[in-house]
């Protein structure tokens, strides 16, 4: 069963109304755990570093007057006003992006989580908070796409890196070799992360042509490139899993999507077969049912999986990036916590990738220090230490 420490009313319903809809039983339940809450304040810190108060203010905001003290339905109510406003912004700074870089160039981009996934499966755009724009595209083409954005006055930059956007074309050259992916942000503001792969080194998804498969949506009264609703919800479910369930709205985001009419559980299943990670979409269908409190949490053979993935999402409450990584330290390949999630072969070409990764110098060691092209072999070795003493740190401070 899930250790009754992480297993608090409080948690509970944070869990619940990560829920996209609820029943009357669920209603019922949530509001008779609402009446149990004792610090308010903790449980919307909490929320907020979970980008889940949105949700939260759409069935906090539907009980009984008496349950919700006012304060608290008007904190929701501006974190779900900037949510929303946020996001309109965002599909707008998409929007530019494909029209001033990509179909200049000819280009295509397939777009994903964030806004894409909001409109597509929740019922209110705002109730899903998004940070940036996530584009996938096609092999190849990443350095002539952020050239053409930073030629038309976006920024590249290198997160943690204070902010400091990169000015040289040499710059631009060394975080394309060292990353393989650009971060963006554009005249807006707006952050835009542009990829060429969909997984880090166990290649699930590398086999497949998802251009081929790209399917129209509207987003804004504007038309994008999306993934198929089978194919995305493998994806998400292999995203969200290798971060380690981390966030709240990422339960919202598998809720939303079981929820939605263009669900369909045998092609999901059958997908994630063909991928080799049934392990992982089964899990993450057993975890969307558990977030019900009409839900046992003790462990059961049907729902083992699910609940070490559940597990996983209560760890990761207090909702830091440093307590992620020092969950993930554990984690084969940079991509699978437990050996069921995926099969053999993809979880060993996972662990031989990501052992040649560590040997790959880093954008930050350049721009410490930078090098030209011939004697970036000279990194190899800091890189090495540096990566040992970090893993040594983590593992100092595990979480229980």
């Amino acid at each position: 069963m899930i250790d009754p420490h992480l297993a608090s009313g409080d948690v509970r319903l944070q869990i619940l109304l990560a829920k996209v809809s609820l029943s009357a039983e669920e209603r019922v339940a949530a509001a008779s755990l609402a009446r149990q809450v004792e610090d308010w304040d903790a449980l919307l810190e909490t929320a907020a570093r979970n980008f889940s108060l949105p949700m939260m203010r759409l069935h906090l905001g539907q009980m009984p007057a008496e349950v919700v003290p006012e304060d608290v339905l008007s904190r929701l109510n501006e974190a779900a006003n900037a949510s929303a406003i946020r996001n309109i912004q965002l599909i707008s700074a998409q929007a530019e992006f494909v029209e001033k870089c990509l179909q200049p160039l000819g280009i295509d981009g397939i777009f994903f989580k964030g806004v894409n996934i909001a409109q597509q499966f929740y019922p209110d755009l705002g109730l899903r908070p998004c940070r940036d724009i996530d584009i996938l595209l096609p092999p190849g083409s990443i350095r002539a796409v952020t050239m053409k954005a930073i030629d038309l006055g976006y920024e590249f930059v290198i997160p943690r890196r204070s902010g400091k956007p990169l000015k040289t074309k040499d710059e631009f050259e060394a975080a394309l070799y060292y990353r393989g992916d650009a971060n963006l942000i554009s005249p807006g503001g707006a952050a835009i992360d542009l990829q060429e792969k969909l997984d880090k080194h166990s290649g699930i998804f590398s086999g497949l042509d998802v251009f081929a498969q790209a399917v129209p949506m509207s987003v804004g009264g504007r038309k994008f490139l999306t993934m198929p609703p089978a194919l995305l919800f493998n994806y998400i479910c292999h995203h969200h899993a290798r971060h380690t369930w981390s966030h709240l709205h990422w339960l919202s985001d598998i809720d939303a999507m079981v929820n939605s009419p263009t669900f369909d559980r045998a092609d999901v299943l059958s997908l994630a077969d063909q991928l080799g990670q049934r392990g992982t979409v089964e899990a993450s269908l057993e975890m969307q049912q558990l977030m019900s409190p009409l839900a046992s949490w003790d462990r059961t053979p049907e729902t083992k999986r699910g609940l070490q993935f559940l597990e996983l999402c209560l760890l990761n409450l207090p909702g830091r990036l440093d307590l992620e990584k020092r969950i993930a330290i554990k984690m084969t390949g940079g991509e699978f916590m437990f050996d069921w999630q995926a099969n053999p072969e993809l979880i060993r070409r996972a662990r031989w990738r990501q052992m040649l990764h560590i040997f790959k110098p880093t954008v930050q060691q350049y721009d410490r220090f930078p090098l030209p092209r011939g004697l970036r072999w000279v990194y190899v070795v800091p890189r090495l230490v540096d990566v040992l003493y970090q893993a040594r740190v983590r593992t100092r401070k595990r979480p229980r």
